[in-house]
């Protein structure tokens, strides 16, 4: 889980989003402070055909011939809450972003554990399947000895032979899982290359878990993707807020202080070096833009208020899911354990019976399959156990730490 949190791709791309997302904060409180700046110009001619430059300060003076430079000073005096509702906007957004990692990084121990534990049962079926084949051996061995000496038929050592070259098979199949469970771990963890682990086997704690409507209120209440779609439609929230304050006017200041060339002008010598000016913007009309600007933030709220009703009831079917799939495994666990014993106990007496000719080969045969066929299905159950418990934890939102 350290190393996938360290490691994984994902988690770095959702913290380059968060930084992302906190550089734009940045950029939205900047709006808040004087910006500055120096501009100078040198010409011969009509000041007008200057224009395309967009030189502000004394460089924009209209003068045939002038040489100017000025430092420029502006700042946004009164906007009716058009920066204000930008900050907080990109504040939500920055804050959903960080949430999206923690829910992010949550998963990717979520797919840690189903994937260790997957590693854990492809070997223990491995170990089943080479006990199996021993015990089989032993069986054909004992079988060729038999009809060696007259006590046996060959009818006894083909099936006998057969029942170890299916061990055989199993035994080839269950080292492929193996491969593959530990290439899907590698891959949960974020590493390259072909690196095995000697993983620790947990024990396997059978848990009551907290009454089905706590688990899901809790899920509500503690999710970080849940909480991330809550401060997006805070953000939306906010950038509906600003659309509207743009129908309405904004007061910006100017300052300019710097040097210009006013030889022959009326330009009075207290006016050469400096001007201020306040200047108001009101929007008369501007084609529907403002409108169309309302109705698309509008439409992002109510989007991403219906992706909240979505998501909640997907978060309440997980939950409710993984509930009752962990009562279930439960049960059958118990079940299952109980089968595996009296697998091994049946195996026992058919061994002790067919020795002393009171039961038949195929008796001794079917003894064998079920216990073989016992032992994977507790080794499974214990797995899947454990691994919808991961699911349930994940689901209801309680943070897994490594």
């Amino acid at each position: 889980m350290r190393t996938a949190l360290e490691k994984h791709p994902a988690l770095k791309q959702a913290e380059a989003a968060v930084e992302a997302a906190e550089a734009e904060v940045k950029q939205a409180r900047a709006s808040y402070f004087p910006q500055l700046s120096f501009s100078a110009i040198g010409k011969v001619g009509l000041s007008g055909a200057t224009g395309a430059l967009g030189l502000p300060g004394f460089p924009a003076s209209p003068f045939f011939r002038n040489t100017a430079y000025s430092a420029n000073w502006y700042q946004m005096v009164f906007d009716f809450g058009r920066a204000k509702h930008f900050v907080a906007s990109r504040r939500a957004v920055a804050e959903s972003a960080r949430l999206r990692k923690k829910a992010e990084e949550q998963r990717i121990v979520l797919n840690v554990k189903r994937a260790y534990f997957s590693v854990l049962e492809a070997q223990e079926l491995r170990t089943v399947a080479d006990l199996t084949i021993k015990e089989r051996r032993l069986t054909l061995e004992r079988e060729q000895a038999y009809a060696q000496s007259g006590l046996g038929s060959e009818f006894a050592v083909s099936l006998a032979r057969a029942n170890l070259a299916e061990a055989e098979g199993a035994l080839i199949q269950a080292d492929g899982a193996v491969k593959t469970s530990f290439a899907a771990l590698r891959a949960a963890m974020g590493v390259e290359g072909d690196l095995t682990y000697d993983l620790q086997t947990p024990p396997i704690e059978v848990v009551s878990p907290q009454p089905l409507e706590d688990l899901t209120q809790a899920a509500l209440k503690n999710r970080p993707d849940e909480l991330a779609l809550e401060k997006r439609i805070q953000g939306a929230s906010e950038a509906l807020g600003r659309a509207r304050a743009d129908r309405l006017p904004e007061v910006r200041g100017f300052e300019a202080g710097g040097q210009g060339r006013f030889n022959g002008t009326t330009v009075k010598e207290e006016q050469r070096h400096g001007v201020g000016a306040l200047g108001l913007i009101f929007p008369v009309f501007t084609g529907g833009r403002l409108q169309a600007e309302r109705q698309e933030a509008q439409a992002v709220l109510d989007g991403a208020l219906a992706v909240r009703d979505e998501l909640r009831q997907q978060i309440r079917l997980e939950v409710t899911q993984a509930y009752y799939q962990l009562l279930d495994l439960a049960e059958r666990l118990n079940v299952a354990d109980q089968q595996r014993q009296a697998a091994q106990q049946a195996l026992a007496l058919a061994q002790a019976r067919y020795q002393v000719q009171l039961s038949s080969f195929l008796d001794l045969l079917t003894a064998e399959g079920a216990l073989t066929r016992a032992q994977t299905n507790y080794t499974r159950t214990q797995f899947d156990y454990e691994r919808v418990k991961a699911q349930l934890e994940f689901a209801s939102g309680q943070t897994a730490q490594p």
